[in-house]
């Protein structure tokens, strides 16, 4: 709900997007603060660029409103918006230079001449591309192209602006590089950034604030780490997974005084709660916990293959007929054990969360255990 005295610049109510005999958006509600670098995180074809059209006004909402600024925008054009856009795609013209492509929207719209020179020096070096401006797109690498798409995106006179995955497609390094960018350039505007994504490492580093979409709609909205540490449904939980989060089927069992949740990796105590039977339980790989030799709690995995990514290492195994993922860093001494092949392993109950396997919803969470 929006809380009086919130400074939103974008809200969208119940908004609905339908394509013939398909519902592309079903339901959608969005609140976007001033300042905020809003992420709509969400798997490919879950309706996130079409959602962004509806943002921009390149499509208009079948059911819902649009409020922007503090004025229904509902059934305005792009013109009305005045939003800057950056889409997934470079789309450069490739017979002009760089200059010539970071102004030309500028020059269409019959931008001042010092206006247009004091936003081009502004966009190329925020995105360190001045030693490019002479350039042809040919001559540019993949990265160097998506830098100058990114600049005539940020040329716009505007303090909202979206952006459609615009990383989609580069190597990893590259994309650490340009995240770091991003947040700079945003932070230094001053503007609010709406990004949608469907790479969930990309959410975690860039968003203040994050929107699931999944089904069509909107499961969730907040500030990262809330959503992050206290998923309100599964989608949630797997959409801000990195590595992939864990879910196992179990079951919910309730007595006089407390809930067990069990699955094939054992019997945890939950939160109490009144529902019984089938549940998810979702575990973050980076709790599971190697054990040492002659631990007697957890389970045994077996090791199936790992994953160096830098800075850690992400480990596949499989205990019970269920596939695990577990991470460690890349200079963790347990490491020592993974190379066995076998290891002990276990989660504390207070790290796993049930969901209704039907609704999504969360059901429960793991009792806090006591350590000695």
């Amino acid at each position: 709900m929006t809380q009086q005295g919130e400074n939103h610049v974008l809200r969208l109510e119940s908004v609905t997007k339908v394509y013939g005999d398909t519902e592309v958006l079903k339901d959608v509600g969005v609140t976007v603060r001033a300042g905020d670098f809003y992420v709509i995180s969400g798997q490919p074809s879950s309706g996130k660029s079409v959602l962004l059209r509806l943002i921009l006004g390149l499509e208009l909402p079948d059911l819902g409103s649009i409020n922007l600024r503090g004025e229904v925008v509902t059934g305005e054009g792009p013109q009305r918006r005045n939003i800057g856009y950056v889409p997934q795609s470079f789309a450069l013209f490739p017979n002009k230079s760089v200059l010539d492509n970071i102004t030309y929207p500028m020059r269409v719209d019959k931008t001042s001449k010092k206006i247009i020179e004091e936003t081009l020096e502004r966009v190329s070096e925020l995105l360190n591309i001045r030693d490019l401006l002479d350039k042809k797109p040919g001559q540019l690498s993949g990265g160097q192209k998506q830098r100058v798409a990114i600049a005539r995106g940020l040329a716009k006179e505007t303090d909202i602006f979206v952006l459609d995955d615009p990383l989609v497609g580069l190597d990893f390094k590259l994309r650490e590089r340009l995240i770091d960018d991003l947040k700079k350039t945003r932070a230094a505007l001053g503007v609010t950034f709406i990004y949608s994504t469907s790479d969930s490492l990309e959410a975690l580093l860039l968003a203040n604030r994050v929107g699931i979409l999944f089904g069509g709609t909107i499961m969730e909205e907040g500030e990262l780490d809330t959503v992050y540490d206290e998923p309100g449904n599964s989608a949630s939980m797997a959409t801000l997974g990195f590595p992939s989060v864990n879910f196992l089927d179990g079951l919910m069992m309730k007595s006089d005084t407390e809930s067990i949740a069990q699955c094939p990796i054992g019997s945890f105590p939950m939160n109490p709660t009144d529902y019984e039977g089938p549940v998810v339980l979702g575990i973050r790989p980076e709790h599971i916990e190697i054990q040492s030799e002659d631990s007697a709690q957890g389970f045994l995995a077996q090791v199936l293959f790992t994953e160096d990514v830098g800075g850690s290492e992400i480990i596949y195994v499989e205990s019970n007929n269920e596939r695990l993922i577990l991470v460690l860093g890349a200079s963790d001494p347990q490491l020592s054990k993974v190379r066995t092949g076998e290891f002990a392993a276990s989660v504390q109950p207070e790290h796993i969360v049930a969901f209704d396997p039907n609704t999504l919803q969360r059901i429960s969470e793991g009792k806090e255990s006591s350590r000695v």
